[in-house]
């Protein structure tokens, strides 16, 4: 277990609200006795937005373009999402895995690649785009691309209201026409690569869009081949219908068919691969507010760009910067991986967040643990003093647990052995005993129901006045320390615990 705890999600009630900090306790405490130190600094967050606004990872969103305040929410890397959905991420433990995979949405498609034309001479260049779509059958007809306003395709290009033209031309794979690159509020960041191909003839959508700002409106499919006469004319929209019109050698296939043929000859010349689109939508990671004494410059008209280019010439304003426990939470990970502490309703929430959010920092390091923490069903007669305790070795965190008066008595009587444990002085042994064992592996595997357990048939001896071995002496005391924050004697040297907890 790590020296860094972090608690993850929003409890239910009091009562779980108790059992979350119970548990986070129990582990520093934990923490502190295998030697293990707590980083002494946290990344600054507003380094980490950098970095996230580097890598495309940074939507904004306002009421108020000029005046604010704006948020900046996080939105997943496809490679992120991919590596958590296929399993191929360093696993953050079997359950939370799963429940991981579960929670992402999935939708099949294709990503194509469509290279960028050169400012002056329009010919291919090395670099690309990467656009994914779910219905490619009239990819021919299409006429641009349109991204969202924070897409790492705009960088150094200039800004207008939205939606404009990008300044950018993209050359089509399948013909080498040019094709403009749009900016679009409308282009969600979280959905495939945040980046679409328009195609009005084809989509309600698009074709609004065209009608916005004048785009041409083509036809790469049709219920006949239209000619001079104006009653051959087609219609739009027209959606996964009818057969392939102005497709070269493709022309006259059935859509499905004309989908299959585009996408073989993409795959062949390495502008495409078949893939799915995983998603799982945005989180808020800070609020910038307009402040005078503000930490931060920051261009409006730039949005998420403010992060990662020079503002010079650009109106700016100073911001301050509010984070939010995701975001802390990110800046507290750390580069060894903590334990954390996690409501068991955020593991497929928040806790997947985090883990997506610190794979697009380049953190591959997983958890020490992950302790997901369930609500408590109901309390009864516990002493106020021993609430904490009792909810924390009722069951396994897991697990949904209700404390009975009986509990919390039994808590009160092991914890009152702790002085006769200090005042002696534990007999001489050739060999741990099995009472310590058994207390130390329970404290290593972070299950404190079964520390209790054992460390309460250690008290019965000790209540007997029976001598107890220092092993057990030890281990009894470091639970009671663990468990319930019960003082260790003075002078305990944790270094004599070395290899206790392997």
């Amino acid at each position: 277990m790590t020296g860094t705890v972090l608690t993850i999600g929003t409890p239910t009630d009091d009562l779980h609200d108790q059992r979350l900090r119970a548990v986070a306790a129990a582990c520093e405490r934990l923490s502190a006795i295998t030697g293990t130190p707590s980083p002494g600094s946290l990344t600054p967050v507003v380094d980490l937005l950098k970095a996230l606004a580097a890598a495309g990872r940074i939507a904004v969103s306002t009421e108020d373009e000029q005046d604010g305040p704006w948020t900046l929410s996080y939105v997943p890397s496809p490679e992120a999402l991919a590596a958590v959905s296929s399993g191929t991420a360093p696993s953050w433990g079997a359950r939370a895995d799963a429940k991981h995979q579960k929670a992402l949405r999935r939708v099949p498609g294709a990503v194509f690649r469509l290279p960028y034309a050169d400012p002056v001479t329009g010919a291919a260049t090395d670099d690309f785009l990467s656009t994914f779509t779910t219905d490619w059958s009239p990819f021919t007809a299409a006429c641009a691309v349109a991204v969202h306003p924070d897409h790492t395709a705009l960088a150094g290009t200039s800004v207008r209201p939205r939606p404009y033209f990008s300044g950018r031309f993209l050359r089509h794979p399948l013909h080498g026409d040019l094709l403009p690159v749009w900016v679009a509020d409308w282009v969600k960041p979280e959905f495939g690569t945040g980046a679409v191909v328009v195609n009005p003839a084809h989509s309600a959508v698009d074709l609004d869009f065209a009608r916005e700002v004048g785009l041409p409106v083509r036809f790469g499919l049709g219920e006949h081949e239209p000619d001079a006469g104006r009653e051959t004319w087609l219609t739009p929209p027209i959606v996964k219908t009818g057969s392939t019109v102005r497709a070269g050698r493709h022309d006259g296939l059935p859509y499905y068919e004309a989908a299959q043929a585009y996408l073989r000859d993409l795959l062949a010349a390495g502008h495409a691969d078949q893939a799915e689109s995983v998603s799982l939508g945005q989180v808020p990671l800070a609020v910038l507010t307009s402040d005078l004494a503000g930490e931060l410059r920051w261009a409006p008209a730039l949005r998420a760009r403010s992060l990662t280019e020079p503002t010079d010439g650009v109106a700016t304003v100073a911001v301050s910067v509010e984070a939010t426990p995701m975001l802390a939470a990110a800046a507290g990970y750390g580069a060894d991986g903590p334990t954390i502490v996690a409501a068991s309703e955020a593991v497929p929430g928040a806790l997947l967040w985090l883990r997506l959010l610190v794979l697009d920092l380049a953190v591959e390091r997983p958890p020490a643990s992950v302790l997901a923490v369930a609500r408590v069903g109901a309390v009864q007669g516990i002493d106020p003093g021993w609430l904490a305790g009792a909810l924390l070795v009722a069951g396994r965190t897991d697990e949904t647990v209700s404390v009975k008066a009986q509990l919390g008595e039994q808590v009160a009587r092991v914890a009152g052995d702790h002085a006769a444990a200090v005042a002696s002085e534990g007999e001489a042994e050739a060999a741990p005993a099995k009472a310590a064992t058994q207390i130390f592996a329970a404290l290593a595997a972070a299950d404190f129901s079964a520390t209790f357990a054992a460390a309460a048939a250690t008290a019965k001896t000790v209540r007997r006045g029976t001598s107890v071995g220092a092993s057990e002496r030890d281990a009894f005391l470091v639970a009671l320390h663990v468990l319930f924050g019960l003082p260790l004697p003075d002078g305990f040297d944790n270094g004599s615990l070395a290899g206790s907890f392997a």
